[in-house]
């Protein structure tokens, strides 16, 4: 029976010794395969690197353009806008001291009808409204315009 297991016991350890040096090679094949993975890991994060960098200086010239080019777009709008509320004060103040006026023109007819302390009282009445319109007109516009100045 020893006889019998001898060849076995040989190829036994044939197979041994050559699964030892498969192992060995296999082994320093693997090792030699990971520092190849690790050298083209590395190349690769490098070149991902590189280009998010490159990619992120776009971006930050590209904030920068917009920032540039956004502020004058705004300081433009905000130009615009400032000279339509001028304009538009102004336009409003005409338009209050015509209408003070015609009310004045109306009242001066209506107390013209009238005679003595009446009158007079009427006249007087009518100076002191068209006055006060004047004013209240003059001040509305004022604060639009140091509206208008401020909004710059």
């Amino acid at each position: 029976m020893t006889n019998r297991l001898t060849p076995f016991a040989a190829v036994a350890a044939l197979m041994i010794a050559g699964c030892q040096g498969n192992s060995a090679d296999s082994a320093e094949s693997v090792a030699k395969a990971r520092e190849d993975a690790a050298r083209n890991v590395d190349a690769v994060r490098q070149d991902a690197n590189e280009a998010v960098a490159a990619a992120n200086d776009e971006l930050v010239a590209a904030q920068q353009d917009y920032a540039r080019t956004d502020g004058s777009a705004r300081r433009k709008l905000t130009k615009a806008e400032s000279e339509a509320m001028i304009t538009t004060a102004n336009a409003d103040f005409d338009v209050a001291r015509a209408t003070a006026n015609g009310q004045y023109e109306i009242a001066k007819e209506k107390c013209d009808a009238l005679n003595g302390i009446d009158k007079t009282a009427c006249v007087s009445t009518a100076n002191a409204t068209f006055t006060a319109e004047q004013a209240d007109a003059t001040a509305i516009r004022d604060a639009a315009l140091v509206g208008a100045d401020h909004h710059e």
